[in-house]
């Protein structure tokens, strides 16, 4: 077994086909298709299942790519250290985030982190806060950046985001300068999808009421303009909403405010490799130099 058949192993499984395995790793898709042959003959298993669809693991791919996964990532992780003893930055960072929600908090970021060290490369996945957790767990991602608090994985907090209320511009709340969960009751409701649902069915359940939920919207965008159109009222974390205005609808603040906390997700912080451990420090230090909240490490 070779180090090859393992990149090509988990990059099928990551592109979920050959031909976009292929594109990726910048090979013939012959050689790709020669590279798993060649791995599932050395182990005498079938890894994956192939159909017009594209490639799925079977039963056996599915355990063994987590072995696949923690051979590269130790591999990753030398080849990053080896450099770092010569005063030289190389390597790759992978960063799973539910990115739409954190469209104020990553491009900055990543951009103090890519000037800061140009040599690592970032590869952002997009995903939710489950699905992310998972990633980190699987060795899909090196680090996530997450609603906390999230089990299973170490966490740092680097910002607390407060919650907003988004009601149509026309609505009689829309005057007010802060509101209660409990005025939201009555209303028609529109659930965000991805990281805070479990918080806002948290905010309602202290405040003693169930919402009347009609519609679950995963995208921000399509959330913004349901209430534009007085389909409901939501609410949504302050670092959702767009940098401009938006017209047709107002964002009021909590009464009593609510925040939730935002960190990033390792499995092992102790244990992550040089590229992680520095992006850790430039988002906390990021974060801090623009008021984003407190710092703290937790385990989850």
């Amino acid at each position: 077994m070779t180090l090859t058949q393992f990149q090509v192993f988990a990059a099928v499984v990551d592109a979920g086909s050959f031909t976009e395995a292929a594109r990726a790793l910048g090979m013939t898709q012959s050689s790709v298709s020669q590279a798993i042959a060649s791995l599932e003959a050395e182990l005498g298993v079938s890894l994956l299942t192939r159909s017009r669809e594209g490639v799925t693991l079977t039963e056996i791919g599915a355990r063994l790519i987590i072995h696949v996964r923690e051979v590269l990532n130790r591999t990753e992780r030398m080849r990053q250290e080896a450099a770092a003893s010569v005063g030289l930055e190389i390597g790759r960072l992978r960063l799973g985030s539910f990115s739409s929600v954190f469209s104020r908090l990553l491009p900055g970021i990543i951009g103090a982190f890519r000037r800061r060290h140009p040599g690592i490369t970032v590869v952002l996945l997009e995903g939710t806060d489950r699905e992310v957790r998972d990633w980190v767990l699987a060795g899909v991602v090196d680090v996530g950046l997450v609603t906390l608090p999230i089990e299973g994985v170490e966490s740092i907090v680097i910002a607390q985001d407060d919650m907003r209320a988004i009601v149509p511009a026309g609505h009689p709340l829309a005057t007010q300068p802060a509101v209660r969960p409990a005025q939201l009751g009555p209303e028609p409701f529109i659930l965000p999808q991805g990281g805070c649902g479990p918080l806002i069915r948290a905010i309602f359940r202290a405040a003693g009421i169930t919402p009347r939920v009609q519609f679950d919207v995963r995208d921000m965008a399509t959330l913004f303009a349901m209430v534009q159109e007085e389909l409901g009222v939501t609410l949504v974390p302050a670092l959702a909403l767009p940098l401009a205005p938006i017209g047709g609808v107002r964002a009021l603040p909590l009464e009593p405010p609510v925040q939730r906390p935002i960190g990033l997700v390792v499995r092992s912080r102790d244990a992550a490799s040089p590229a992680v451990t520095a992006f850790i420090h430039q988002a906390r230090a990021w974060a801090k130099a623009h008021g984003y909240g407190r710092e703290s490490r937790t385990q989850g």
